[in-house]
């Protein structure tokens, strides 16, 4: 965790501090006789710049969305206008308000958007459209948002700074764990963060989490093997993931996956999630979480697979998956996540959680849910 978030630092992906990070962690499995294989991917790269935002005539904090459109330096200019919610992480809580700038033909020139996780402004992706780039925009804090409820059609300008950028590469560092058959658990982790984001929970934790998962199953003889995966690019729409996961299905290498336990934001945070499914994998995931206690210490809270972290892409495919977090916490996505925020007692129950989650797919795997056939 010192190494990702303090010696290196916010690792945005594409960039030279992704490659440090990615080289550190096959350095790390080879300190447990683990051969990395490093599995590169081409990328759309996006440098994002200060934001601004004013609402009659008052300066906002704001963070950037990714991957949008910048304005001209002066920004956009017109009338703030409520078009729309965004749910958020947790059941029962409010929707995050989305707010547009309009002309005055109520033509949109920019989108602001309530933080749908937790707290601060953000660096965030704008997960309502399915493509990754999206028009002007920005993050308000929560609070903010509610503030703005109250200014439907106040004068607003919008200054979005951001680039483009083309040609760049990031990579999955992989490693095995061989078994008797030829089938596989995947375990997994990101390890990029978020413009000025060292990243120690989010998510240096979930490495830290991996590689104690490593050093316990490695040497040890498996009926089925096990595919320990540091993903790439995580925080710009689970890129590396996906990537893994489409180019098995491409090579007809997908059936040989029976499951996949990925690990998220372990250290710090609260409730413990598991987002799990199918239904009997929730089960085992309920049975380990009592007998280890962890009803009794944490909030515990089942969700089914959503597209929030790395585990998604799998489920898509109809492969049993768990993702383990410790989420949300106050310091996500910003420069105050750093390695004193770390709760070692729940980092070590994430990881005896993880290890048991593989170790009861690797002897008796979930079986798949196939997904149902695409409409013509």
């Amino acid at each position: 965790m010192d190494v990702l978030s303090t010696e290196i630092g916010p690792r945005t992906a594409g960039s030279e501090a992704a490659a440090k990070a990615a080289a550190a962690i096959a350095e790390a499995f080879r300190a447990l006789e683990l051969e990395p294989e490093v599995q590169e991917f081409p990328l759309l790269g996006y440098e994002p710049g200060e934001p601004e935002l004013e609402v009659d005539g008052e300066r906002y904090g704001v963070g950037p969305c990714l991957y949008a459109h910048p304005t001209a330096e002066h920004g956009v200019e017109g009338r703030l206008r409520r078009i729309g919610d965004q749910p958020r992480t947790f059941d029962g809580d409010e929707p995050a308000p989305i707010f547009a700038v309009e002309d005055e033909a109520g033509a949109e020139l920019g989108r602001i958007y309530a933080n749908p996780v937790y707290g601060e402004a953000i660096p965030f992706l704008a997960f309502q459209h399915l493509h990754i780039t999206v028009g002007p925009a920005v993050f308000v804090s929560v609070s903010d948002g509610e503030r703005l409820l109250s200014l439907e059609g106040a004068r607003t300008r919008l200054v979005v700074r951001g680039e483009f950028v083309p040609g760049l590469r990031d990579r999955n560092v992989l490693a095995r764990i061989d078994g008797r058959s030829d089938e596989i658990v995947v375990a997994s982790a990101h390890f990029d963060s978020v413009w000025r984001g060292p990243g120690a929970i989010d998510n240096a934790s979930g490495i830290e989490a991996l590689l104690r998962v490593a050093e316990r199953l490695a040497g040890r003889a498996h009926e089925r093997g096990i595919l320990l995966a540091a993903f790439g690019a995580e925080e710009i729409g689970l890129v590396g993931s996906r990537y893994f996961v489409q180019e098995a299905k491409l090579r007809g290498e997908l059936d040989r996956i029976v499951g996949a336990v990925n690990l998220d934001c372990v250290a710090h945070g609260e409730p413990f999630e598991l987002m799990v499914g199918p239904e009997e994998l929730r089960g085992r995931a309920l049975e380990l979480a009592a007998r280890f206690g962890l009803e009794d210490r944490y909030r515990l809270k089942l969700s089914a697979p959503g597209p929030g972290t790395d585990h998604y892409w799998f489920t898509q495919e109809g492969i049993p998956a768990v993702s383990v977090l410790h989420f949300p916490y106050p310091e996500y996505h910003l420069p105050s996540d750093m390695p004193d925020l770390v709760d070692e007692r729940k980092l070590a129950d994430a990881t005896e959680l993880a290890v048991a989650l593989v170790e009861s797919q690797v002897a008796r795997p979930v079986p798949r849910i196939r997904p149902a056939p695409s409409e013509p």
